[in-house]
């Protein structure tokens, strides 16, 4: 089988959700079958700039095909275009326009993944928000199997999504709270799915003690981890954690492993 991957952001130093999700489901299906990624060269998934060189690689035995970004986001056009499209009335052509906006945009990447549909079983589209990812399921819908990775997002709620999650071959969800969500949003329940997720390999040398020991941990302790970000409901969390806090004499503490994108408030 021949199984094309197509996502915004591919490398071993890519520490994203998504893209590390993407990672290593095409290097554990690369035991099974023949598997090609395609990518940008973009690093950066604030600014799209382009940072790995375009050009065909080999990382973890999978074959990676990176292609240039033709433009960095401009923010300020992003949010403007934000505002209108879940703010205000709008029209099918602001939704483009935004996702446009939004990025990564990648000609070359769209135009190699037309090319390619003939060459693959099917195509894995992940992060169906992005730019690539959008257009790339359009181009071979009855060979693309989507894995949204889509969390509380009112970019569900947009009309140019509807018919993609309808009319593609398939769709891989993490979770059945994910599934559950895009099937009323959409009415995609017809179209073939399942809850796939990906597997967690553990270090069998890990220990609680030397971990409290290096960070000063002490005593009970919330864990969360991924990108400290308002659209992860970080903020919602730490308002949570001091309203929990002013509850009891001796609150946990609140401990955080992920790259920081907003402040973390300086609160004991």
């Amino acid at each position: 089988m021949r199984l094309g991957l197509v996502v915004q952001r591919y490398g071993t130093d890519v520490s994203g959700g998504a893209e590390l999700h993407a990672r290593q489901v095409a290097e554990h299906l690369t035991r099974h079958a023949d598997v090609r990624v395609f990518t940008t060269c973009a690093h950066d998934y604030l600014s799209w700039r382009n940072h790995y060189p375009p050009g065909t690689e080999t990382l973890n035995g999978v074959s990676v095909e990176r292609f240039p970004v033709a433009r960095e986001r401009d923010l300020l056009d992003f949010g403007r275009r934000s505002e209108l499209v879940f703010g205000r009335r709008h029209s099918l052509d602001d939704e483009l326009a935004w996702l446009d906006s939004e990025g990564p945009v990648s000609p070359g990447l769209l135009q190699r993944v037309a090319a390619a549909a003939d060459e693959f079983d099917y195509l894995l589209v992940f992060s169906i928000r992005y730019h690539q990812s959008y257009h790339a399921a359009l181009q071979a819908p009855a060979r693309t199997v989507l894995v949204p990775t889509a969390e509380r997002d009112p970019t569900l709620g947009l009309g140019i999504f509807e018919p993609l999650f309808r009319n593609v071959r398939g769709v891989m969800y993490n979770t059945p709270e994910e599934q559950a969500l895009i099937e009323e949003l959409t009415g995609n329940a017809d179209v073939p799915a399942c809850v796939v997720g990906v597997g967690v390999d553990l270090d069998r040398q890990t220990s609680v003690r030397r971990f409290r020991e290096a960070f000063g941990v002490d005593g009970p302790y919330i864990l969360y981890v991924g990108r400290i970000d308002a659209n992860k409901g970080c903020p919602e969390l730490f308002d949570y954690m001091r309203a929990y806090a002013g509850t009891t004499a001796t609150p946990p503490q609140l401990v955080l492993i992920g790259t920081p994108v907003i402040p973390v408030p300086a609160d004991p």
